[in-house]
């Protein structure tokens, strides 16, 4: 059995609306998920409005921090990771997004 590309182990995101409200928003909570390292893959995500798509790809990309949990890549946290290893996850994991036209040059062809 092989070593596991990605681990996401039971994150969650909460956002505060503010820094005198008591009110928040869980934007995910417990999610896990693994991907094995031996099975090359792409991983589609979808859902309704509002479901947590953005942050998990926040998070899945280090932009943001997990509120609780921890998101291991080939072995390593990546938000402890820093200077060269930092810029290769970013090398290595990357996000294409829903509009086509916002991402891609129409001049040129895929």
């Amino acid at each position: 059995m092989g070593k596991n590309l990605l681990e996401i182990r039971n994150v969650s995101k909460v956002y505060q609306r503010g820094l005198l409200s008591s009110k928040a928003t869980i934007a995910l909570k417990e999610y896990s998920l693994i991907l094995p390292e031996d099975d090359p893959s792409i991983l589609t995500v979808a859902g309704e409005s509002g479901s947590g798509k953005t942050t998990l790809a926040m998070l899945l990309l280090g932009f943001i921090t997990p509120t609780t949990g921890e998101i291991i890549y080939r072995g390593k946290n990546i938000n402890s990771l820093e200077g060269k290893e930092k810029l290769a996850y970013r090398k290595e994991v990357q996000a294409v997004f829903q509009d086509p036209f916002a991402v891609f040059n129409p001049f040129y062809t895929v």
